[in-house]
């Protein structure tokens, strides 16, 4: 794959999501520098999780390569949810939550998915480094437009009731640890799912479902503001 197209493949899905984020964002857009901020930390986040993977993996005796439990098994299923869903939750959050939720325009309920989808784009973009020079042909663009989409609506729960906490002033914590935990949940059985031939439709279903729930949950937030 030349350099032009993998740089393209990466960088041009992220845009368009955004772009699509900002289409839902009509009340008061946010400023771009602070999209564009979310996103470089989203993508640091990513170089940060491939790493804690390199420590993890070993302190728990797996391997990168998932053969030798793959399946249609408990196994499978808990290293889906816990090993990759929650682990990948959690380093896509910590920056929405030490630095994204500090910015002056954090101040409407429905900011809290979008700046979390700008930070959940940035990590599948640093995921795609690695992945997309691994695939060809349908796969190669399948991943590159649906990766970013996936991860931005996983942390759109975390996002939603983290942002609704913050500007109501509410603790965040309780917030936290429901979107999070919701999120791990969901990405996870994305992941057991889609790793199934037999399943992988169902995987489609359950973005479908979440994709719903967040137009209605932003069009609700919207009529509110």
């Amino acid at each position: 794959m030349s350099i032009p197209l993998a740089l393209a493949l990466i960088f041009g899905p992220a845009a368009f999501w955004i772009g699509y984020a900002y289409a839902h964002d009509r009340s008061r857009p946010e400023p771009v520098v602070l999209a564009a901020f979310s996103y470089f930390l989203g993508f640091l986040s990513g170089w940060l999780c491939l790493h804690a993977y390199d420590l993890l993996l070993p302190a728990l005796n797996l391997s990168a390569d998932l053969e030798r439990i793959q399946g249609l098994n408990l196994r499978f299923f808990l290293y889906t949810l816990l090993v990759v869903g929650l682990t990948e939750e959690v380093f896509k959050f910590l920056p929405f939550l030490c630095a994204i939720t500090r910015f002056s325009d954090f101040n409407e309920e429905t900011d809290g998915i979008f700046y979390a989808t700008a930070c959940a784009v940035g990590f599948a973009s640093y995921e795609n480094l690695f992945y997309l020079p691994l695939l060809s042909g349908f796969a190669l663009f399948g991943r590159a437009v649906a990766s970013p989409l996936s991860h931005a609506l996983f942390a759109s729960f975390w996002g939603h009731w983290v942002g609704v906490a913050r500007v109501r002033r509410q603790r965040l914590w309780p917030a936290a640890l429901k979107g999070v935990g919701l999120a791990a949940l969901v990405h996870g059985a994305f992941d057991f799912l889609n790793l199934s031939h037999a399943l992988r439709i169902l995987s489609a279903l359950l973005v479908l479902a979440v994709w719903i729930w967040r137009i209605r949950t932003v069009e609700r937030l919207e009529r509110k503001a």
